[in-house]
């Protein structure tokens, strides 16, 4: 749909000592765990690394290995925007303007930002080092048109990471609402209906999400740690580890090269070690139904072990709750983190129905990963949706 560049009203004076402040506001969880990261960083150089393998696994430890009913009596996730990052935003943003590029035209140059860059650098650490989840909160998107919400989110993205594709028509950004598709229906992504979703994670490194305007009422976002889920079963039930190493075929629900009914993936595990990293991927749905078209359904352990991680994904301990207000950026490891959402009721007037913006973005600092386990669309490592015309 066509939107308009309207003149900015916002009145942003940026004196010149601001555009020069690289200090900002967190919460003094936030100021401890960034001071204990980098003292960690000085011993051990890399504390996603456990030293495990699918033969010979281990518990996973450190800050990725959360509860949600501990971090739900705190803040340390929620990473305040201030002022001066406001500024800092609203001035890229003119920067970008006057460059005369489209959206998609925009590198990181284009959108030059200084105090708001280290902020989004401490962000990252924590996406890869710490819990593998962030809510950025304070973004004031009050004066600015839809186009230049999306420039300003995709302005701060070329901070994080690289797009990558998120369907066959090749968008980097997508919107996130309900276009009243049935979710019943394979060929139905969740993310363009209003249905409930189970615990899931994307394809890419980070998923982020912007939340331009909430529901009605529901679509919560619920978070839970995979590697704690992984711990439970590890204690708990360490029968199941080695169907979940194996790993199931999933259906790609159109997401595959050739958009073929019946298109699955190889095995890829639900928990894959590679160099002693720990990596996670899971989609009930998407296993089910693709260990039914490669003519293997789920039974006995193997159906267990899915369940068991399906069961643990819902167990209240474990789950975190986080509501969005807009201007919020919510953004996400994936191979660390499952998020899912409840039921979305949303307005009559479309003109207020729940929008959000996602972007899939890997990064360089991002753990290893089996060549395999990456290949989650058959687009090759960490890609993600080819782009190709659509089929009937």
């Amino acid at each position: 749909m066509p939107y308009e560049i309207k003149p900015i009203a916002k009145d942003f004076s940026l004196h010149q000592n601001d555009a020069t402040i690289y200090s900002y506001e967190t919460s003094p969880m936030q100021q401890r765990y960034i001071a204990m990261s980098h003292k960690s960083s000085l011993t051990n150089p890399d504390t996603r690394w456990m030293g495990g393998s699918a033969a010979n696994p281990k518990a996973i430890t450190g800050p990725s290995a959360w509860y949600g009913q501990d971090l739900q009596q705190e803040d340390s996730w929620i990473w305040r925007f201030n002022h001066h990052h406001l500024k800092d935003i609203h001035h890229a943003l003119q920067q970008f303007h006057r460059s005369g590029k489209s959206e998609s035209e925009m590198q990181r140059d284009d959108f030059p930002l200084h105090e708001t860059a280290s902020f989004l650098q401490d962000v990252l650490h924590e996406l890869e080092y710490g819990t593998g989840l962030a809510l950025l909160r304070g973004l004031d998107l009050s004066g600015y048109t839809y186009q230049e919400i999306r420039q300003i989110y995709w302005g701060m993205g070329l901070y994080l990471g690289k797009a990558e594709s998120q369907n066959i028509k090749g968008e980097l950004m997508q919107e996130i609402t309900d276009m009243g598709f049935d979710y019943t229906k394979s060929e139905h992504r969740g993310s363009m209906t209003a249905a409930e979703l189970r615990p899931h994670c994307d394809v890419c490194d980070l998923v982020g999400l912007l939340c331009i305007r909430g529901a009605k009422s529901g679509g919560v976002s619920t978070l839970r740690s995979s590697m704690t889920i992984y711990n439970e079963i590890f204690h708990h039930k360490p029968h199941l580890l080695s169907y979940l190493h194996e790993g199931f075929f999933f259906e790609l629900d159109g997401k595959g090269p050739t958009g073929a009914a019946d298109e699955i993936t190889h095995r890829i595990p639900v928990y894959s070690w590679h160099q002693g990293y720990l990596s996670c991927r899971y989609n009930q749905k998407a296993i089910e139904g693709g260990m039914i078209k490669a003519g293997l359904p789920l039974t006995g352990e193997a159906l267990e072990a899915v369940e068991e991680v399906a069961r643990l994904a819902q167990d209240p301990r474990i789950v975190l709750n986080m509501d969005f207000q807009s201007g919020d950026i919510q953004l996400l490891n994936n191979y660390v983190t499952l998020h899912a959402r409840t039921k979305v009721i949303d307005h009559e007037d479309p003109a207020r129905k729940r929008l959000l913006l996602r972007l899939w973005l890997n990064h360089d600092g991002a753990r290893p990963l089996d060549d395999d386990f990456a290949n989650k669309t058959l687009n090759g490592p960490r890609r993600g949706v080819q782009p190709r015309a659509a089929t009937i």
